[in-house]
């Protein structure tokens, strides 16, 4: 996939996400759309895209986390995804599963001040527009699988647990800090 391709993507991932955002309420809630994600299977196609998205920003995290580089780069201009704009792609380099390449998932700040994924999904089910869908996004009536996730680098400010919802090829998570405040890129909230 090269980058042309996976911008001729947007606007249809940006559709997607929208419904199914819609679907959990989380456009009601209005929360600050945070970064969005992309899976690349291909090395070939993830070093293409690193060299296209480096010459629209800036890379401010390469770590590699369970064995492989994840790069976050913020654009000089903001990518249009629904009516969300959007400054921050994160690009993981492939692991060796084959998946669909394209945009994967949005990710949200729900600002809560969570440090762990207990912390999280408690404010997540606190969420009105979610305490209302909960049994049945629980009982699995609406289709919707729902994780949750605890992770900090040893070098980061902010832990970064998660709670996500996935649907079909689409994922949805939430998380309590921006992600240039959990690596370090920009000043944390009272820290």
């Amino acid at each position: 996939m090269n980058f042309e391709q996976l911008i001729a993507k947007l606007p249809e991932f940006g559709h997607n996400i929208t419904i199914f955002a819609n679907r959990l309420g989380l456009v009601q809630a209005q929360l600050e759309v945070d970064h969005i994600a992309l899976r690349i299977t291909e090395l070939s196609d993830a070093e293409h895209l690193k060299a296209q998205f480096e010459k629209r920003g800036t890379i401010l995290s390469d770590k590699v986390i369970n064995g492989r580089p994840i790069y976050l780069i913020e654009l000089d201009q903001p990518l249009s995804v629904g009516s969300w704009q959007v400054k921050v792609v994160e690009l993981p380099f492939p692991d060796g599963r084959k998946r669909r390449d394209g945009w994967e998932h949005i990710e949200f700040v729900l600002p809560c001040g969570a440090d762990n994924e207990q912390q999280m999904m408690k404010a997540v089910k606190q969420l009105p527009v979610i305490t209302a869908k909960w049994p049945v996004i629980e009982d699995g009536t609406l289709d919707i699988e729902v994780k949750s996730s605890d992770s900090k680098a040893d070098d980061e400010p902010l832990p970064n647990p998660s709670v996500s919802f996935k649907s079909n090829h689409l994922t949805i998570k939430l998380h309590p800090y921006d992600i240039r405040q959990v690596i370090g890129a920009h000043p944390a909230p009272g820290k």
